[in-house]
């Protein structure tokens, strides 16, 4: 008879230790999906700076193609080179019409064309063509950097560098927008004093710009038809250097390139969270993610070219 009790209870708790259990697991899946805080971002770590290739006279505008390459340019070298992990440096187009900032936009190139002042298209068999050049029927001063979003909108920077006084036919540096299917450059705003490099968050809903002439980064919101609008300063960097480059991470985070500063990392409010730091002769111009899992940052360092692997701490632990 005692053992028979026994076994009731047991049995009883037992029921009555799944039902607890079971429940709880019922409640903590309908927290997950009904009322649970999203996983914030994580902040990324990296390894040291891997050089890749030296000896080059100004670097700028790394770009990466899913095909397994980047293309760079070196702006001085009138040069746009092509980096891969089997092939190392080749020669891809020469001369570039001093090519500064390059976009891959998942079948072709755009590029900034600093001496014929102009955004040009260029394929993947190094063909390359003008595609716009002017404003309201002036000449462009100096395209710097470019961005092109899943819509097919092409976001470009125009300040004045090395543009003479009596070449220029602008009396303002842009911000401009082309909108897919278009040939004209839009004007999105003419009050930047240098505005350079220039990113798209991952869900490209924000556009974020940085101004060289106060190290500010601006963002702002994308309308439904692309339109840069409600700018804000994001962040702006002290320090010694000068922002220049920008690129943003699947997680959100900005790596700007900071001159003889290296490299700062902002979170997506705006916090300044970490700096990569490089040799003291490099001065950090442009920047870019890629290879398969887009957590490698390629980095252009005037006479260099980097490799920077993120890593990231288990959220788990």
């Amino acid at each position: 008879m005692l053992r028979f009790v026994l076994r009731f209870v047991a049995a009883f708790l037992f029921r009555g230790m799944s039902a607890v259990a079971s429940f709880a697991a019922i409640l903590c899946l309908s927290c997950e999906s009904k009322g649970a805080e999203p996983v914030q971002p994580q902040v990324p770590a990296w390894q040291a700076p891997e050089l890749l290739a030296s000896g080059f006279r100004f670097t700028e505008g790394p770009a990466w193609c899913e095909d397994g390459y980047l293309l760079f340019s070196d702006l001085y070298g009138n040069k746009i080179y092509k980096w891969s992990e089997k092939e190392r440096i080749t020669t891809f187009l020469s001369p570039s019409e001093s090519s500064n900032g390059i976009c891959y936009d998942g079948s072709r190139f755009w590029v900034c064309r600093h001496a014929a002042r102009d955004i040009a298209v260029l394929g993947k068999d190094g063909m390359i063509a003008s595609f716009v050049g002017s404003y309201d029927g002036r000449k462009l001063n100096s395209p710097n950097d470019v961005a092109v979003s899943k819509k097919g909108i092409i976001y470009f920077t125009d300040p004045d560098y090395g543009v003479e006084p009596e070449d220029r036919e602008l009396d303002f540096e842009g911000l401009y927008y082309i909108v897919n299917g278009s040939d004209g450059a839009i004007l999105a705003d003419d009050s930047l004093l240098k505005p350079n490099g220039v990113a798209l968050s991952p869900d490209h809903t924000k556009l974020y710009v940085c101004e060289s002439s106060s190290n500010t980064i601006h963002v702002f919101d994308l309308t439904s038809e692309g339109m840069p609008a409600n700018r804000r300063a994001l962040c702006c960097i002290s320090g010694d250097g000068e922002v220049d480059g920008i690129a943003c991470h699947k997680s959100g985070y900005l790596f700007i390139a900071f001159s003889a500063g290296g490299i700062v990392v902002v979170s997506p409010e705006g916090e300044q969270q970490g700096h990569i730091a490089f040799s003291a002769k490099d001065r950090i111009r442009n920047l870019c993610f890629g290879e398969d899992d887009g957590n490698t940052l390629f980095v252009a360092a005037i006479q260099s070219l980097y490799r920077v692997r993120l890593t990231y701490p288990d959220l788990l632990k």
